[in-house]
């Protein structure tokens, strides 16, 4: 439980926040447990627990899958090894992979020395080295998912009991991690400390402005600018920098939120090249009213735009199934009560 706390950005530590509190049905957002400020110096938002323990990760129970399986006698809590969400989140090494072959050309050079910081269960190492030769570490505080990442072929390090000892690291990943840390930027320089001079980074989180800031377990929501302005101002060169979305198969498990501007990505590194890019306009909203204007409007274009056409697509898709199977069904079961045979059989077969 926070108490007393001297409220400053998460992101670049500046003083120049202001606390606000929005009511939203789609994007939910935190309880009264919590504070949210935001940064007229950077554009992010950072968030803090006032009531209640802070969630802890090393004892595994961050993770604990009986909720998304809506469990509710004992029988029902009987799991599998992962949850759902890995299984979704493992298809998001497509698209980093995509744009680290674009952006970099560290795929060209042997093997790949790389870290997944914050990896949880070496999904994403374990995708890319069936690609390319990975000598791979997974550095995360969750023990089950260090013992998934070990039996998929990683090293693993506890950060609960140990420290990254390990350096030159061609890749270093960051994938949905930087939300969850209180001060990230000190995080990433000491990240940058174990690349090697050619070495490359790749961080994703979610966007301010396409994500809910409902989830009780992030403290900093990003903006293209406040993400890429800390790397910058961290030493880093930056290479590449866009959004991505999660895999459209997590509509299936009632996550709708998947859309083309939900997450920011950044590419960067420790050495100066020729497509290092500058970090994009600062475009802050100069009073919280005209920010959380700002926001309710983003958060109504994604419904229209996005949410709402991704579930019509889904639920035509559903209804078209619907009706195939209820037609079939019904003239089969009057064929077959006439006549004794099926007639939609019989018609398929002749095809």
């Amino acid at each position: 439980m926070a108490k007393n706390i001297n409220f400053s950005c998460r992101v670049c530590l500046s003083k120049k926040i202001q606390e606000f509190k929005i009511v939203h049905y789609g994007f939910v957002t935190k309880s009264e447990n919590w504070k949210s400020f935001f940064c007229f110096e950077c554009g992010s938002v950072s968030e803090f627990k006032i009531k209640e323990k802070e969630i802890t990760y090393a004892d595994g129970t961050y993770r604990d899958n009986k909720n998304h399986f809506n469990t509710k006698s004992d029988d029902e809590k009987i799991l599998p090894p992962i949850d759902f969400w890995s299984a979704i989140s493992f298809k998001r090494w497509a698209h980093i992979w995509k744009v680290l072959k674009k952006s970099t050309d560290i795929f060209s050079n042997g093997e790949i020395k790389m870290l997944d910081y914050g990896g949880y269960n070496g999904f994403l190492p374990y995708a890319l080295n069936q690609k390319h030769k990975i000598n791979s570490f997974v550095a995360d505080l969750d023990p089950k998912g260090l013992d998934t990442a070990k039996f998929l072929g990683s090293n693993t390090i506890d950060l609960s009991k140990n420290k990254i000892n390990e350096k030159n690291f061609d890749l270093i990943t960051i994938v949905h991690v930087l939300e969850h840390l209180d001060q990230p930027k000190e995080n990433i320089i000491e990240l940058k400390s174990l690349l090697s001079d050619e070495g490359v980074i790749y961080a994703e989180v979610p966007n301010l402005y396409g994500f809910p800031l409902g989830d009780e377990a992030h403290k900093i929501a990003f903006t293209q600018y406040s993400l890429v302005k800390m790397f910058h101002s961290s030493g880093y060169e930056i290479f590449d920098y866009g959004f991505t979305k999660t895999p459209k198969e997590s509509i299936k498990f009632d996550y709708y939120y998947n859309h083309d501007l939900e997450n920011l990505f950044i590419v960067c590194g420790k050495k100066k090249r020729s497509l290092s890019l500058n970090v994009p306009k600062k475009k802050i909203p100069e009073t919280i009213e005209n920010f959380k204007h700002v926001l309710m409007l983003k958060y109504s274009q994604i419904m229209l735009k996005k949410i709402s056409s991704t579930l019509l697509r889904t639920s035509m898709r559903y209804l078209r199934s619907f009706i195939l199977f209820f037609i079939y069904g019904l003239v089969d079961f009057i064929t077959l009560k006439i006549f004794k045979v099926s007639i939609v059989s019989k018609f398929f077969k002749k095809r």
